[in-house]
């Protein structure tokens, strides 16, 4: 333990860390000038009012303070925000007002033009096409507006501007047909739900077996065909299947994986809704810009390695599934038909579309829905922005190809891991079928596999050349990944995920080798000790990308950063599996029996929609924001745990009223 810790002190002091100026700080103009939103539209009765949400780029001058000190802190974009985009909500009769005094020539003076070369500005641009209008008559009024505001404020700067969008007073959303389609599938899914409790509840009244108990009838299968299809969207019963303990003995041995997947969930929620949280407004941006300086801010960063568990975790379940199916599939014959394989890969990759592609439709079109304004200035830049992706491109997503088309106008941006898991549980089928149909050379195929897709990440890296760690920079998040080609090709890539996902995949066939041979690895000490040796050590990998993260004079090596992003993911990976195989095999003592507790049946049961809904109630909650909020650690925990919790609840009625009768009908096509 005490190499450990020299290790990681050695490791958070290789790094030299850039210390804010705060007086240089509050030279600078605040991000966010915004109007009261509400005071705005209500004030003046029966008036028509507008309110503005505008988009500004500072404009390079030397010779004032204000931009020497944007350009010097903007410079260091891994950890801080640039300065040089401000964001401007106007109400224009309190603009008209302000520059009533002026005359022609001083309004002149302060129009610095429109802001036409800013890429990221012009994809919400785009997505608020039905804008333009508004767009061109309100432009040199709110331009001369903001720059007043930065003259009199003292700063002496001027901003090109462009309007992203205008709200007027007494605007209401009408519903079109996108509207009513989800009205409708939702009223037909409680219509549904309703009729097929009604008959559980009858069949159970018809019961004439006393000894039975009355919940007892809720677990009891339906007898005939035609009764597990009435009593598929039966509440009760959905109920009680969600709550159900797992069958089998490899069910029980993995039932630890359920609180795998809730931590891992809560992890993805914490960092997409800090994410979104940047995407609003922030009173006090200096604050999260110098924690990003510490050793916190490396782990923050390095978080994105959890979602590396869902990968290996995918893997490992698709393997065990392959196993069981090829063992219930076993003839005379020594070897299948391509027929019997081609059969097989169409039926594994149907069923999961279904299973997962209903859900994640219906949430999709619940993401797309309209309805009026129910926050402040930056409830269409937050939320709107969201709706117009999906109507626009939801496609996609249904494809599972929105990882790498169509990437800056993402809708459900977590929807990147879905496809990425999607192509990697294909080509890691094909692999199993490669590795089945030639068994005698199964061991030689899959250390081949496994080596290439260690290798491709590295040499990718290198020829791309890509940054060696994925660095969602407060920029980047606040820009919502727009045009920002480490997180499309480097971070979402399905090739530089695959060798995590294959090391699920190894995982299972190790699992299966010594549950087959009941090779009890809880009694052999040397494993014992590697397995739990492996959370410090996991630990310590999480902060070895600090030198690279906070180092900002010297250029990371391209050979050694290369080598580093192949292996930084890829170790992980691996790391995950040896871990899961030990805890498989009853080793981890209190931690194993922390994991098997109840409440995780649920929790990870649940996890699903949870990762599919998450980033919906997280915008809903931030872009009611009227007002730049204080980034402390409290406000964000709140949020967090606000997002959390909404989000396993809507899951939970996603599955009880969907998911789970989709599984149902699985089950049924069996």
């Amino acid at each position: 333990m005490m190499l450990h810790i020299v290790l990681l002190a050695s490791i958070l002091t290789a790094a030299q860390c850039f210390q804010l100026n705060m007086t240089q700080f509050y030279e600078m103009p605040s991000l966010y000038d915004f109007d009261d939103y509400d005071r705005c539209l209500q004030e003046y009765d029966g008036q028509a009012s507008t309110y503005c949400f505008v988009r500004a780029e500072v404009q390079p001058d030397e010779s004032v303070a204000a931009w020497r000190a944007i350009a010097e802190i903007s410079q260091y974009d891994r950890h801080h925000l640039d300065h040089t985009q401000l964001y401007f909500g106007l109400c224009l009769r309190e603009c008209e007002a302000s520059l009533a005094d002026l005359d022609k020539s001083e309004l002149a003076a302060l129009e610095a033009g429109l802001l036409t070369g800013n890429a990221k500005v012009n994809v919400y641009l785009d997505l608020f096409s039905m804008e333009a209008e508004s767009r061109q008559r309100h432009q040199r009024l709110t331009n001369a507006c903001l720059n007043w505001r930065l003259q009199r404020q003292g700063f002496g700067l001027m901003a090109k501007s462009v309007v992203e969008y205008c709200n007027e007073a007494g605007r209401q959303v009408e519903d079109d047909a996108w509207n009513l389609s989800f009205y409708a599938i939702l009223g037909a899914l409680l219509v549904l739900a309703c009729l097929s409790s009604l008959v559980d509840l009858h069949l159970k009244r018809g019961r004439h077996d006393k000894m039975l108990k009355e919940r007892d009838h809720y677990k009891t299968p339906p007898k005939s065909t035609t009764q597990q299809v009435l009593l598929t969207f039966s509440v009760a019963r959905n109920w009680y299947r969600l709550n159900q303990e797992p069958c089998g003995k490899i069910g029980r041995e993995l039932r630890f994986l359920d609180c795998f997947k809730f931590f891992a969930m809560f992890m993805v929620i914490f960092a997409h809704t800090n994410w979104v949280i940047y995407e609003s407004a922030i009173s006090n941006p200096q604050d999260p810009e110098r924690m990003l300086h510490s050793a916190a801010g490396t782990l923050l960063v390095s978080g994105s390695l959890i979602t590396v568990t869902f990968f290996v975790i995918s893997g490992l379940l698709l393997t065990i599934n392959w196993l069981a199916a090829t063992r219930t599939m076993q003839t005379k014959r020594d070897t299948w038909s391509f027929g019997q394989y081609s059969l097989l890969f169409v039926k594994f990759n149907v069923f999961r579309y279904i299973r997962l592609t209903i859900p994640y439709g219906f949430v999709l079109l619940m993401s797309g829905v309209y309805f009026d304004n129910a926050g402040g200035p930056m409830w269409r830049h937050i939320f709107e922005r969201e709706q117009l992706s999906c109507r626009r491109n939801w496609w996609t997503n249904l494809l599972y190809i929105n990882n790498f088309v169509r990437t800056d106008e993402r809708c459900l941006l977590q929807g990147w891991y879905l496809a990425a898991d999607t192509h990697s549980f294909m080509l890691s089928l094909v692999v199993l079928m490669l590795g089945h149909r030639f068994a005698k050379w199964s061991k030689q195929l899959y250390a081949g596999v496994l080596a290439f897709f260690v290798v491709l990440p590295a040499v990718l890296t290198y020829v791309m050349d890509y940054y060696p760690i994925f660095i969602p920079t407060p920029q980047t998040q606040k820009d919502s990944f727009i045009g920002d080609r480490q997180f499309t090709e480097f971070y979402t890539s399905s090739l530089m995920n695959f060798g995590c996902y294959f090391c699920g995949v190894l995982a299972a066939l190790v699992y299966d080798q010594l549950s087959l041979k009941q090779y009890k690895l809880r009694e052999l000490k040397c494993f014992q000790l590697l397995w739990f040796t492996l959370i410090p050590v996991g630990v310590l990998w999480m902060f070895s990308a600090h030198p690279i993260f906070q180092h900002y004079y010297v250029a990371p090596s391209a050979i050694w950063g290369a080598l580093y992003a192949g292996l930084q993911r890829n170790i992980w990976g691996f790391g995950l599996a040896v871990f899961i195989v030990g805890m498989a095999g009853k080793v981890g003592w209190i931690f194993r029996k922390f994991s098997c507790l109840p409440i995780f049946r649920i929790l990870g049961r649940l996890t699903y929609g949870a990762f599919i809904i998450h980033l919906l109630v997280a915008r809903i909650v931030l872009a009611t924001v009227r007002e730049p909020l204080y980034f402390g650690t409290g406000m964000m925990f709140a949020f967090i745990l606000f997002t959390v919790t909404v989000s396993y609840l809507c899951s939970f009625l996603l599955a009880i009223f969907l998911e789970l009768p989709v599984s149902s009908f699985l089950k049924l096509m069996r």
